[in-house]
């Protein structure tokens, strides 16, 4: 029997009941903290810390929590990652200066941030290639739902307090826990014949090996890319088009949906017409036009064709990009997926950074970079010799 079958589709729904929830809770927050910052008094500097802290802590941390997962197991890792979200939101009930609020970021970043490796690497580790690319999209599209209903819920519960959003999300991640004991068989733990064990140094030094690296810039680049939307869209909205926040919001729910539509719906019709590489060029391309749209906007309809645009092609990339690292079988999949977190996270903190420099310079720069990069990555992408040699596409695989 293949590696794959071990994950029964009881414990692969839950899989995506726990990432949905976890991503309601992240949204649940994210109204919630700009007023909590107000509330103390904080700067615009000390509010972009509060995120590129978190981005950056969780960059540090989540390959000790991949190669953690490959030694003992990805699901106590999991486990331990839904301890520390839900600890993290609840601990800042308690926040009442800058500082208590920074460190708590970084702490529940820190211990929450191996929960997503963990879950991939259940995925992609006992998931048997022909559908494991479905399975990662299925795992994106649950993600999505939950960073749309996020929102809502925040929302709908901002009468009853500050500390409201926070109360929810830390209790929908403890209640996970119980759930995920009983019910996710990881099956016997143990490494296939190719893989060796590897501490926390030589995992990192697989950032710069021949069959990783061109993948892990990639995420890196669109994690940079996405960051520049998701920090400097509002600004944009605003200011360009005198946006209101509901208009805002919808923007942003209008790119995750489009992400969430081709992930659930189209994404198993993709997989088997086109290989992996065509996929994730094709999303490239789709997301620089977006990326082009929004930043030579004229009217508030082409940044919402730019929003579905992006969405679209990141539901074409990033699952793709998931799969095909999941087939270098080097190392385990929990260091792995931990690696591509710590990039993901690493261009989520920068991009900011760069977008919020570029965006005082002139208000299409951070989406005009945006455009440029996924071009980059396109070409990158699509003249490297490895991308054909070394992974196999998914026509061949459903034969």
């Amino acid at each position: 029997m293949e590696r794959g079958n071990r994950l029964t589709k009881k414990s692969l729904y839950l899989l995506y009941f726990i990432t949905f929830l976890s991503m309601t809770g992240y949204g649940v927050v994210l109204p919630a903290l700009p007023f909590l910052a107000a509330s103390l008094d904080l700067s615009s500097f000390q509010m972009g810390t509060l995120i590129t802290g978190w981005a950056l802590a969780q960059f540090f941390s989540v390959p000790f929590w991949g190669m953690l997962a490959d030694r003992i197991g990805k699901k106590p890792v999991l486990l331990i990652g839904l301890g520390g979200f839900g600890a993290a939101f609840l601990l800042l009930m308690a926040a009442n200066s800058y500082l208590s609020l920074l460190l708590i970021r970084i702490i529940g970043a820190i211990l929450s941030s191996g929960m997503q490796p963990a879950a991939m690497a259940l995925v992609t580790n006992h998931i048997n290639k022909k559908n494991r690319s479905d399975a990662i999209a299925k795992m994106g599209a649950a993600s999505g739902l939950g960073f749309l209903c996020g929102p809502l819920a925040g929302s709908l519960l901002s009468p009853f307090g500050l500390t409201a959003p926070f109360f929810l999300s830390g209790l929908l991640s403890l209640l996970a826990i119980p759930f995920a004991w009983k019910f996710i068989n990881e099956g016997q733990h143990k490494r296939t014949a190719k893989q060796h064990e590897v501490n926390l140094l030589q995992s990192i030094r697989f950032l710069f090996e021949k069959d990783y690296k061109q993948l892990f810039f990639l995420t890196l680049g669109m994690a940079v890319a996405a960051s520049s939307l998701f920090s400097m869209l509002g600004f944009l909205l605003i200011e360009r088009f005198l946006a209101t926040p509901f208009i805002t919001g919808a923007a942003f729910s209008i790119q995750s949906g489009a992400a969430v539509f081709v992930q659930l719906v189209l994404f198993s019709f993709i997989c088997k017409h086109l290989s992996e590489k065509a996929t994730a060029s094709y999303g490239l391309i789709i997301q620089a036009l977006g990326f082009a749209c929004i930043a030579f906007s004229f009217h508030l309809i082409v940044v919402f064709v730019g929003c579905i645009l992006i969405g679209i092609g990141s539901a074409f990339t990033r699952p793709t990009l998931i799969s095909m690292l999941a087939r270098q079988n080097t190392i385990g999949q929990g260091t792995v997926m931990g690696l591509h977190a710590a990039m993901d996270s690493l261009g989520r903190g920068v991009g900011p950074l760069i977008a919020g420099l570029l965006y005082s310079l002139a208000h299409f720069g951070p989406f005009l970079m945006a455009f440029v990069l996924c071009i980059c990555l396109f070409f990158y992408f699509s003249i490297s010799k490895s991308f054909t040699e070394q992974h196999m596409d998914y026509r061949t695989i459903t034969k």
